[in-house]
Parts: C-alpha cells; sequence; structure tokens
C-alpha cells in the first residue's frame, strides 16, 4: 500500500463517502439542522451541506470533533479513537490523547 497511489486514493474516496453518510444520518438521528450543527461546530450551514454532499474535506479536528460532540455513535470507520489517559492542561481542564489505528 505504501506505494500504491491509486490505492490509498480509492481507500481514501471510500472513507470520505462513509464519513458523509454517517454525519447526515447522525444528524438526521439526532433531529440536528445542518443550520444548528453549524452553529456547534463554528463553521456556516454550507460547509455542513458541503461535507454531506462531498463538495468539500472535513479537516481531522471537525471528524475529532464529531465524535466528542456524539461520542460512539460517530463511528469513524477504519479508524478507532481510543482514549489513553488525560494529562492536565493550562485552563483546558483535561487534554486526552487519541489514536487513530488504520484498518
Amino acid at each position: 500500500m505504501k506505494n500504491d497511489a491509486f490505492g490509498r486514493k480509492q481507500r481514501i474516496n471510500k472513507l470520505m463517502v462513509r464519513l458523509q453518510c454517517n454525519l447526515r444520518q447522525l444528524r438526521h438521528k439526532n433531529k440536528l439542522s445542518q443550520a444548528q450543527l453549524a452553529a456547534k461546530l463554528n463553521v456556516d450551514q454550507s460547509t455542513i451541506s458541503n461535507f454531506e454532499s462531498g463538495r468539500s474535506v472535513m479537516t481531522i479536528e471537525h471528524v475529532y470533533e464529531l465524535y466528542l460532540m456524539f461520542g460512539d455513535d460517530f463511528s469513524c470507520p477504519g479508524m478507532l479513537f481510543a482514549q489513553r489517559g488525560a494529562v492536565e492542561k493550562g485552563n483546558l481542564g483535561h487534554e486526552q490523547e487519541v489514536s487513530c489505528l488504520s484498518d
């Protein structure tokens, strides 16, 4: 996989499609409009629309923030978020270490 750019691109595209679908389903399940979810993420409503339609890509920060908001309901296929403890950090309280393991 290391030298297979085409294979990596296919896996990335598959992951993005799953994330888009999961975001839409989770938003509907929690009875949130695009505007309400956008407000929680501090982005525009059009950004959520673009995420869901695939016109733009979520940053890792957005993916992790969605995980923090929705917990295990927000599954990130091919990645595992694992909490391995907490470290006190200034006025932010506790910062949790994240382990992302690809399949």
